[in-house]
């Protein structure tokens, strides 16, 4: 009997300023002993001793440095690109603020196929472990806003069970690269936040499956990236700008008037809150991302495959 060849896998994390919570992901990587299983780190552009002293490690993975910080979906793009030239099966985007349980990779291979473009394992909150952080999203047919994640509830039965759901987020995803020759790469006008949604939604359309591997876990240290707050400048810009390419991209998909009336609701809302609270900074980054994003929806859009 001829054994099955192993599908070969390249692991791809950013880091950006944070080499101590990118070591920490590798060693859970490393710990999976995945047969086929390579790790690139790309450093988005740190501009710090990152890149020295993730140089100084000695565990085995490679190190692509980018002179100046290009954002999630570029960064990725750098990595996705590079697998497709080396001939990988699978990309495995994990953020580096994620720790992989030992048996996830093989949890997600074991559940991939041909028709399905993306998987993600079971996000668990890494403080409680016994907290949903993601398992799953669908997709309101009116708004397109993500519904039923489990976000902020504890693990039972109603999360047992693996499925097919409209979105998966970009902390952990097992690419199927084959697909991604069809539909293309993460679009780069995306800076972070809604790169992952867009996707998702570009492999339902292009006729693809996404995966929620409910026995495959993940646990994510939330929002390390952007220094654990919810209401900073940084955040609240890059989701208004995020948002309105979003939704000006795929508002086809839903109920037009709700759309618009429900998203310009929603930024009257969030704009009235910051000011209300006297977080006039964060209101003022929040309405450049809206004027941004507009702007944003005006330039074609990036990561397409070639006619």
């Amino acid at each position: 009997m001829t054994e099955q060849k192993q599908p070969r896998t390249l692991a791809i994390t950013l880091n950006w300023r944070q080499p101590e919570v990118t070591l920490k992901c590798i060693r859970a990587l490393l710990a999976m002993e995945q047969p086929e299983l390579d790790i690139l780190v790309i450093d988005n552009g740190s501009g710090d001793d990152s890149v020295d002293e993730l140089k100084q490690s000695e565990l085995p993975f490679e190190l692509l440095s980018l002179e100046k910080n290009v954002g999630f979906a570029a960064g990725n793009n750098r990595g996705l690109r590079l697998a497709l030239e080396r001939g990988y099966d699978f990309s495995l985007l994990i953020n580096n603020d994620a720790v992989a349980a030992p048996d996830m990779l093989q949890k997600l291979l074991a559940e991939s196929s041909g028709d399905i473009g993306l998987l993600s394992p079971k996000i668990y909150f890494e403080s409680d472990p016994q907290r949903i952080w993601f398992a799953g999203g669908r997709r309101d047919p009116r708004t397109l806003d993500v519904l039923d994640t489990g976000h902020g509830q504890f693990d039972g039965l109603q999360f047992s069970a693996s499925r097919d759901v409209d979105y998966l987020v970009g902390t952990c995803l097992l690419v199927n690269m084959a697909a991604v020759r069809v539909i293309g790469f993460l679009d780069e006008r995306y800076f972070f936040y809604f790169e992952d949604l867009d996707w998702s939604l570009r492999f339902v359309e292009a006729g693809y499956r996404l995966r929620l591997v409910a026995d495959a876990h993940l646990y994510h240290q939330v929002a390390v990236s952007t220094g654990g707050e919810y209401d900073t400048a940084l955040r609240r810009y890059y989701l208004a700008r995020g948002g309105v390419v979003f939704w000006g991209s795929h508002i086809h998909l839903g109920n037009t008037p709700i759309i618009v009336g429900f998203r310009l609701l929603s930024a009257v809302k969030m704009i009235g809150r910051l000011a209300i609270t006297g977080k006039w900074a964060v209101a003022g980054a929040y309405m450049r991302g809206l004027r941004d994003g507009w702007k944003d929806t005006k330039r074609p859009a990036s990561g397409r495959p070639q006619e």
